[in-house]
């Protein structure tokens, strides 16, 4: 602890001291007085001392001394200060872990700067023999350095700090701290969380269990009250025109603020030009749907962003995404002859989402070359063609094509390539009820039949099935769907990379009514999409995911793997795009567009992706202190919120110690010694 005074000119009354000395130095001895009854026989003479003069009461010198030196330092304003030559105080070190929030919610207003002027405070208040600890988190948390003394380097940290573009988590933090704690040797530990206390942060069960006697001080930056607008997200309506694709975007802007908001500028861009502004009110603590009229998407990776009014947190008022024309899915239809394929393809070629490439031919007239560029392949009431042309829908089906055989009257199998079926296809079965079976049973945990598992998403109860073809299989694995009397309507079987599924009643009119039901288009839909493995292009990914080119369906542009393309950030940063076995891989670490481009400038662009912040760290609603101090099992007074420190002066910190008044209460108490001294002194002297 160092010692300073705000008003050092009073210490020049130290020379003052010189008055008791001088006081003491000039005292006389008296002489005894002698009384004669005439002096008329005496001459006067001056009485002068030969004594050398000398302090006879250091005591009483003493104390006039210290008390007119305490006297001076008060007028002084003596102030203590921590410098490098203090200590931890007869208490002992601590162990003090910072925990700082640095999530995108900080970036609201001021609060950023009132938390690393926390922080700051907190660092400049610490002994010289404590340790500390600052970390960084969001959605996990990370430690700017090991424990350690040196505080400057702390604060070297802090001040190129930032707020990131991830959500909060409180755990990772805590269970950091924890660690470092429960591996401390000093006897007092203490956590301190800066943070805006966000209620979406906090898990019911965060698993930490800080050690016993830790003291945990939280301080919100918050503030009184916050208002906060975002743009939700955003959906899409594809639609063909004229061979090219039109997306009619619509967008959920959400206002979070305890008074109706009126007139919303709402913006979309696409390829960062201003396509359209739409304005919209907003109820207190609403939301509200804004729809754009339809835009032409020109090309591959096509950007778009909306926006939506301004506020103290603008980086959640804007939502970015990407589009591409959909492509369309190619699927070769095999049929027996007839009219067997009429309900299939119009099914297919009504499809958008995505659009279905439909070529319908003759099972008979199929040639190897009918293959190229196919992804699923429909045996629709026909026999699966031999020989070479066999041999290569075999070779299809391994390397990822998908094969649906629809059973009919015309369908057969030779027996060298009865392995490539689930099971062996027997004769044509007449219900003997003129009603028909219905479907018993469906499996709706499959991809393909998922999207009929919600309710009111598809009726299959209202198709009837007079004729099927009974399909025996050893066990149930890969059964999709049964009959009511348990014969199996729907089987899949995976080879190699590819898939192989079998319907056992046929697509028209005659041996079912299913083509007549409003389940029959999304089912064709989806158990094509499903068997060609269609993955949507998605349009955005939240900021901290992991992004896997080949899985989001992004990379579209061919041979973009040989490429050794770099990521360009949004910030502009060129990162080597590394390209393995496991594919390659974009971490979303903050919001806008990620861009893949070949190594040199001005490069082809081979994908990009659009990164969002997570909505959800949007809501601003704050958390009571107390209960993550409850969840962390610290009790006692520990878990009162804290408001941030104010900025503090020497004069601030003068005025709290109050030395001055110490200073004189205690001189005024020499004082009065110094008067009983000296009353007793002048009794012995006379």
């Amino acid at each position: 602890m160092g010692l300073s005074f705000l008003a050092p000119l009073f210490l020049a009354g130290l020379i003052a001291l010189g008055i008791p000395v001088w006081i003491h130095l000039i005292q006389r001895q008296r002489g005894q007085v002698v009384r004669f009854p005439s002096l008329m026989f005496l001459e006067r003479i001056p009485y002068k001392s030969v004594r050398r003069q000398k302090i006879r009461h250091w005591l009483l010198l003493l104390l006039r001394s210290a008390a007119l030196a305490l006297v001076i330092a008060a007028f002084a304003r003596p102030l203590l200060e921590n410098d490098s030559a203090g200590g931890s105080g007869f208490l002992g070190a601590r162990e003090v872990v910072i925990l700082l929030d640095r999530s995108y919610s900080m970036g609201y207003g001021g609060r950023w700067d009132q938390a690393r002027h926390a922080v700051r405070t907190t660092i400049s208040e610490l002994d010289r023999e404590d340790r500390a600890t600052l970390v960084y988190f969001d959605v996990a948390a990370h430690a700017a350095r090991e424990p350690s003394t040196d505080h400057a380097r702390l604060l070297s940290s802090l001040e190129t700090a930032a707020v990131g573009a991830a959500s909060t988590r409180y755990g990772p933090p805590l269970k950091l701290a924890q660690s470092i704690l429960e591996s401390s040797a000093l006897p007092r530990k203490e956590v301190i969380l800066v943070s805006d206390f966000q209620r979406v942060g906090f898990e019911d069960e965060v698993g930490v269990l800080l050690p016993e006697g830790t003291e945990f001080t939280p301080i919100s930056v918050a503030g009184p009250g916050s208002s906060n607008l975002t743009v939700g997200g955003v959906t899409f309506r594809r639609q063909a025109f004229a061979g090219q694709t039109r997306v009619s975007v619509t967008a959920r802007i959400v206002s979070r603020s305890p008074d109706p908001v009126e007139k919303v500028d709402v913006v979309l861009s696409v390829s960062d030009l201003v396509m359209e502004r739409r304005s919209v009110d907003l109820e207190a603590n609403g939301s509200a749907t804004v729809t754009f009229d339809p835009v032409t998407v020109p090309g591959p990776f096509t950007t778009g962003t909306v926006s939506a009014g301004e506020d103290p947190l603008p980086e959640d008022n804007r939502f970015h995404f990407v589009l591409s024309p959909e492509e369309a899915v190619p699927v070769l239809v095999l049929d027996g002859g007839g009219s067997s394929s009429l309900y299939l393809r119009q099914a297919l070629e009504i499809g958008s989402e995505p659009p279905f490439a439909v070529t319908v031919k003759r099972a008979s007239q199929f040639r190897a070359a009918d293959l190229s560029g196919s992804r699923v392949v429909v045996l629709n009431d026909a026999s699966l063609p031999g020989g070479g042309a066999g041999d290569r829908i075999r070779d299809f089906v391994s390397s990822g094509g998908g094969l649906l055989v629809v059973a009919g009257d015309r369908t057969g199998w030779s027996a060298e390539s009865a392995d490539l079926l689930p099971g062996t296809i027997g004769s044509p079965v007449t219900q003997a009820d003129r009603k028909g079976g219905k479907l018993g049973y469906l499996d709706y945990s499959h991809p393909a039949l998922e999207i009929f598992s919600a309710p009111r998403s598809g009726d299959f109860t209202g198709a009837r099935f007079y004729r099927y073809r009974p399909l025996e299989m050893n066990g149930s694995q890969g059964v999709l769907a049964r009959f009511d009397d348990g014969t199996i309507a729907l089987v899949e079987k995976r080879i190699a990379e590819g898939s192989v599924m079998v319907l056992s009643s046929t697509l028209d009119a005659v041996w079912n009514d299913l083509v007549l039901q409003p389940v029959f288009l999304p089912l064709v839909h989806q158990l094509i999409k499903h068997m060609a493995s269609y993955r949507p292009p998605r349009a955005w990914a939240t900021v901290g995911q992991v992004v896997a080119l080949d899985q989001w369906n992004i990379g579209a542009v061919p041979g973009w793997e040989e490429a050794h393309p770099v990521v360009v950030t949004p910030s502009k940063q060129r990162i080597p795009l590394d390209v393995g076995r496991q594919g390659a891989f974009i971490q979303a670490s903050e919001q806008g567009f990620f861009q893949v481009e070949e190594p040199d400038a001005g490069g082809r662009r081979l994908a990009v992706l659009a990164a969002n912040l997570d909505p959800q760290e949007s809501d601003l609603t704050p958390l009571d202190p107390r209960v993550i101090s409850e969840a962390i099992g610290v009790g006692g007074n520990s878990g009162e919120v804290s408001p941030p420190p104010e900025a503090t002066t020497p004069e601030d910190r003068e005025r709290r110690q109050s030395l001055w008044w110490y200073l004189l209460a205690t001189a005024f108490l020499l004082l009065a010694t110094e008067t009983v001294v000296a009353n007793r002194l002048s009794r012995i002297a006379r």
